[in-house]
């Protein structure tokens, strides 16, 4: 019922077929995702799927509005899942959490060590092939632990699950998905690795950051927009980031953080009580989205 007029090349006709999004984007009186370097990426020929020419062609009415994060379920003060409550004031509790932690995956059990939180789908998106190769250089080479909740491809759960195996006291992991392990390791964990090829938001750095889980993640998207890059010289940041989807680049990264950890002691603590700070609730980008409506309300209203 669209009528032949729509099937064009500026609509929806695509390869011969009809494409939704591509008819929605050109008929829709404002288009929006959900971090504001996400919406530049989709215009760029890697970001955009194919789309990039018809998102161009809308520029002026693309915007990028964050994701909030559910803080009455993602905050350490009030957190039932977790063993101990805790607030930037007052760590103590981030302790006993990550002791717990540590039992819970049967790692070495020692305050001194860090350890990386992964939560996540194991899919290429997401990075994982970035750190299949180097996690066990990691492990060797490095002082740090790792903990892995997460499933997706075969090969990818295989690798992973296999790694405590490999890695006795070092690293534990966890093959599916549990709600309540997820809270424990982003309380318990001093590190949290996002290594996505692409993020059009993600809030797993916004829960780590809230629970004082410095996060290591790649410079895209969502992540860009919200972890903020570690000064070596004032201490200051939120988390550590990279730009390169290269393994080496995770590996340098990761140790990076690593070497913060054990050298710059107070940088850590002055980056974890930053980010517990920091806010990325839904009321900030419910005034934006209202805002959008807003002004989508009044550009129909124009062609009317």
């Amino acid at each position: 019922g669209l009528g032949k007029e729509n099937f064009t090349e500026s609509k929806f006709e695509s390869w011969g077929g009809v494409h939704f999004m591509k008819g929605g984007i050109y008929y829709a009186d404002a288009v929006s995702t959900v971090s504001p370097s996400y919406a530049e990426e989709i215009l760029t020929p890697d970001g955009g799927s194919g789309l990039a020419p018809y998102l161009e062609r809308r520029r002026d009415d693309l915007v990028g509005i964050l994701n909030g994060a559910d803080y009455d379920h993602w905050d350490p003060r009030t957190d039932p899942l977790i063993p101990a409550n805790y607030s930037s004031d007052d760590l103590s509790g981030k302790s006993i959490c990550k002791r717990e932690l540590q039992r819970e995956f049967v790692l070495r059990e020692d305050p001194n060590v860090p350890v990386v939180g992964i939560v996540s789908r194991l899919v290429h998106q997401k990075g994982f092939d970035l750190v299949a190769p180097i996690i066990r250089s990691v492990a060797k080479d490095m002082m740090v632990q790792f903990v892995i909740l997460g499933a997706g491809e075969k090969r990818l759960e295989d690798l992973f699950g296999g790694l405590p195996a490999e890695f006795p006291g070092t690293i534990g992991a966890w093959i599916g998905y549990s709600n309540e392990k997820a809270h424990r390791i982003e309380a318990g964990s001093d590190f949290f690795l996002m290594p996505s090829l692409y993020e059009p938001c993600g809030l797993n750095q916004m829960y780590s950051m809230r629970y004082g889980t410095l996060p290591i993640v790649r410079e895209i998207g969502g992540l860009k927009d919200t972890v903020r890059q570690y000064n070596e010289k004032s201490g200051t940041g939120t988390g550590f980031r990279f730009l390169a989807a290269d393994p080496m680049a995770v590996y340098y990264t990761i140790g990076w953080a690593v070497s913060t950890y054990y050298d710059r002691p107070r940088h850590i603590a002055s980056m974890k009580h930053e980010a517990m700070e920091q806010e990325f609730s839904w009321s900030d980008s419910a005034h934006k989205y209202v805002d959008l409506y807003k002004k989508a309300i009044a550009r129909r209203a124009t062609w009317r």
